[in-house]
């Protein structure tokens, strides 16, 4: 007698950010999508698969897409999005916030390069980085799918900023929209923490040193910027009776230096690298 086996699904909630912008579920506006992006790009997808991880308890899903356009910074013509989650045989995990990507479809989407990997990239804002495009069947125009059904963007002097309408959205307009946010300045407001890891401080004299780090959280300041966990952070140190007195002077955001006033206090005793200290700016 044959034996079915009965699907295995898991329900996998995400609560809470894994240490990369590209796994947050907060709600961001689409300045913080394209600042934290280190590629944003149109594409077609071409093929999907899911993999077990070498230990083999996690799946992954790789969809891999064709470049057709790029808007920010340097993708490959070839390139592969890393999700969680995906069906191999009779285990389906499904993890909350991921995008089911449809073959031969056309997307937008707001990337970030996976670490050791030139053609792998996760997506910005989970379900939030992807935006389907199809052809309306009146007009025959270009629509874009907004994932949440409407999109912040900017945030002007009034504080109370505008939103792109939905669930779907003239592709050029969005284009135009895209463009004006790449080219917003980009300042970070006095008052926000910084929390920081210290990865490199390097001697240039007896009492200064020239240290480097990354932030090691997503920070929201507004609603019109995030620094992204991982996001490079340099300054200069200066030794003042026990203390190193470190004025932190630049912030790379999506791969965008970014000047920066803040300061922080640590003491002499033992090594700067390796520390976790909190940058406040000023």
């Amino acid at each position: 007698m044959r034996m079915r086996t009965p699907l295995f699904a898991v329900s996998v909630a995400v609560l809470m950010a894994a240490s990369s912008s590209a796994t947050t579920l907060v709600r961001m506006s689409l300045n913080q999508l394209a600042e934290a992006s280190t590629e944003i790009i149109r594409g077609r997808v071409i093929s999907q698969e899911s993999r077990w991880n070498p230990e083999h308890n996690r799946i992954y899903t790789y969809t891999t897409l064709i470049l057709e356009q790029s808007y920010k910074g340097n993708p490959p013509s070839l390139l592969v999005v890393q999700q969680p989650g995906g069906r191999i045989g009779n285990v389906h995990v499904f993890v909350a916030g991921t995008v089911q990507f449809h073959a031969q479809v056309g997307y937008v989407l707001f990337l970030e390069r996976s670490a050791g990997d030139s053609y792998k990239f996760l997506l910005v804002g989970m379900m939030q980085g992807a935006c389907r495009i199809y052809r309306d069947a009146k007009t025959q125009e270009e629509k874009l799918v907004l994932p949440l059904g409407a999109l912040r963007r900017g945030v002007p002097a009034s504080g109370a900023g505008s939103v792109i309408a939905g669930p779907a959205v003239l592709a050029r307009q969005f284009q135009r929209d895209l463009s004006a946010a790449l080219n917003s300045p980009l300042s970070i407001p006095r008052g926000t923490a910084i929390p920081v890891a210290i990865k490199s401080a390097q001697f240039s004299s007896v009492t200064r040193m020239n240290v480097k780090g990354r932030t090691i959280s997503d920070i929201f300041p507004n609603p019109a910027l995030v620094i992204p966990a991982g996001s490079a952070i340099s300054g200069r140190a200066e030794r003042t009776g026990d203390s190193w007195k470190i004025s932190w002077t630049e912030v790379s955001i999506g791969g965008k230096p970014v000047l920066l006033s803040a300061r922080s206090t640590e003491a002499v005793a033992g090594p700067l690298l390796g520390r976790i200290l909190v940058v406040n700016v000023r």
